[in-house]
Parts: structure tokens; sequence; C-alpha cells
């Protein structure tokens, strides 16, 4: 397995991970390509070409924003997770902190009510 661009081997900005076993028998591998210096629109520019042994013809999948997964977007969609979880305690402590201040203006009323009364 490796990347092209242009139909040429590259090496620059690839990492080539272990060949890992799977429980059936099978192996994986991975080789990443640092996309991070590529533009938008040079990604059609890049594949990836799997020569599988045994097998006549290479599997090549294009670099294609829409099939190949990227972890750009993973910490923006948590920072808006933590930001809402953050807004819902905020908004449940007000709420508890609203009703405690009327319980306690309301029971104190009565207290006072019941002294004033007494005298």
């Amino acid at each position: 397995m490796f990347w092209r661009k242009d139909g040429e081997e590259i090496h620059e900005d690839v990492d080539h991970g272990e060949i890992l076993p799977n429980h059936d028998g099978t192996f994986q591998m991975r080789v990443d390509l640092n996309i991070s210096s590529v533009k938008p629109e040079d990604w059609s520019r890049y594949d990836c070409v799997f020569h599988l042994s045994g097998v006549k013809k290479d599997v090549i999948t294009k670099l294609d924003k829409a099939v190949i997964r990227t972890n750009w977007d993973k910490p923006r969609n948590l920072s808006v997770s933590v930001i809402v979880v953050v807004l819902v305690i905020v908004l449940i402590a007000a709420a508890g902190f609203i009703i405690y201040k009327n319980k306690g203006l309301e029971s104190g009323s009565g207290l006072f009510q019941r002294l004033n009364s007494e005298t």
C-alpha cells in the first residue's frame, strides 16, 4: 500500500504504520498521508494504491473528502459538546438557586409573621 501524487509514488509526508494481525488470521496495515499542507483543490491529484498479493489489478482510491475520513472535525465537535454540557449545568444550577432563594424567602417571611403576631 502506498500513496501517489500525479501517478508518482510519494514518500514525503507519508507515515507507514505497523502491520497488525486481525482475530480471523488476516492482517491490516496503515499508511497515513499528512494532508495538512495539501490544498483542497489538489486532493484529486492524490490516490492510495493497494497492491494485493494474488490480485492482478491494484485497488486505487482517490483522495476524496467525501470518502476519506480525517480527524480535523473532532476537536470542534468536542468543544461544542463541552459548551452545551456546561451551559446545561449552569442553567440547572441557576434554576436550583432561584428555587432555593424563593423557598428561603417564603419560610423566612412566615417566621417573621409568626414572631410579629406573638408580640
